[in-house]
């Protein structure tokens, strides 16, 4: 998974998931984050945290920069 160009991105910011991403945690089965989702992002050295609260928990997930930026610019997510 490639991108065109790099972002440039604030330590924390909210984005929205808008279109199919998936995420595995640990060595398990993908999952999909649900649709039209407001995400909290915090950036890491190579990845984005991205956290969100589904029935009352919280949930948190690591997604590689390249893969994050292939959502942005595919419009997955929108970075508000």
């Amino acid at each position: 998974m490639t991108t065109e160009h790099s972002h440039a991105y604030p330590e924390h910011f909210t984005a929205r998931v808008v279109g199919p991403v998936q995420h595995r945690i640990g060595d398990g089965q993908l999952e999909t984050i649900p649709s039209n989702m407001e995400v909290q992002v915090a950036t890491a050295m190579a990845s984005f945290v991205v956290s969100w609260t589904t029935d009352g928990q919280p949930v948190n997930v690591t997604l590689a920069k390249p893969e994050f930026e292939y959502h942005v610019d595919n419009g997955n997510i929108i970075v508000a």
